[in-house]
This record gives C-alpha cells, structure tokens and sequence, in this order.
C-alpha cells in the first residue's frame, strides 16, 4: 500500500512539474519573436480605404494599406448639400460616360486601376474646379472604395469616409 502511495504521488508530482516546465517553455517560444525572414508564411492581404480630404482639391485618391497588390475596382463618390439627396454641381456632359456606371445611380464613379501595398491611386477630375459651384455653400461627399466588392479585402469596414467641402 505504502508502494503504491508512492508510486501515485511521484505520477503526480512528474506529471504536475512536467506540464509546468513544458507551459513555461511554450509561453517562453510564444515571446521570442521570430527572426528576420525566417520564412514562415505570411498572409497576404489588400486593404482598400478612400482619402476623403483630397476633394477638396478636385482629386479622388484610394490607398491600400494591404500586403498585397488588389485587383482593379471603382470608387463611387455621393455628392450632396447637408441634409439633403443631391444639391452638387452636375458632370459636365462630355465626362458623363467617363464618370457614371448604371450600377451606382445618382454616384461619381473613377476606375481604379491595381494598386500596390502601400500605394495611393490619384485621380485628378479634369472638370472640378470649373463645374459651377455655388461660393461659400457646404457640399458633402461621400465615398465608398471598391464600391463594387471586386477586392477580398481584410478590412471591409473601412471602405467608407465622407468630407465637407465648403465651395471658395
């Protein structure tokens, strides 16, 4: 009997001091970083967020703050007055087919091409700064970046930023 008392509190014991040896060695290698380029896999990502501020200078600008390069897509832009659908100065007709798509009614809609990690796409709207806004009055945009869900993205949360603009 006393053999066997023995024999289950040494289990206990190995057991007990083995698992805590082993959970200290493991939270240990859980905190040494990895070095550099260990060659462990990495996910690749794309991450598409629209830059509002840059309407204000005429320019529709995208970032993507992935890892990974995305695939080309579109940008709608909403202008209106606060509080109100609409209000905006109208696209010139001799960009309307380069600025509207069926599938986004009442929306400014730029082509965006491939954008790599880290990039920014600019696009400078060519009819902006004289498309007859009314001095002094508040407009708002509203953008949404891969408007059309072509990107798997990481982040689909921030596809979406607005800016006021108060016309000079």
């Amino acid at each position: 009997m006393k053999t066997s008392t023995f024999a289950c509190i040494m289990i206990a014991a190995v057991s007990y001091f083995g698992i805590s040896v082993a959970v200290a060695n493991a939270q240990t290698i859980a905190r040494t970083p990895p070095p550099a380029a260990s060659g462990r896999l990495v996910a690749r990502t794309i991450d598409l967020i629209p830059i509002p501020s840059r309407i204000a200078h005429g320019v529709v600008s995208v970032r993507n703050i992935g890892t990974s390069a995305s695939l080309p897509s579109v940008v709608t832009v909403d202008c209106h007055r606060p509080n109100q659908e609409g209000g905006c100065a109208d696209i010139p007709a001799a960009y309307l087919a380069q600025y509207t798509d069926a599938a986004y009614p009442n929306r400014l809609v730029v082509q965006v091409p491939a954008i790599q990690p880290g990039h920014v796409y600019n696009h400078t709207l060519p009819w902006f700064a004289g498309a007859g806004w009314t001095s002094g009055q508040t407009y708002e945009f509203d953008f949404v970046a891969d408007a059309g869900a072509t990107n798997n993205e990481s982040n689909e949360a921030n596809n979406t930023g607005s800016h006021a603009w108060v016309a000079p």
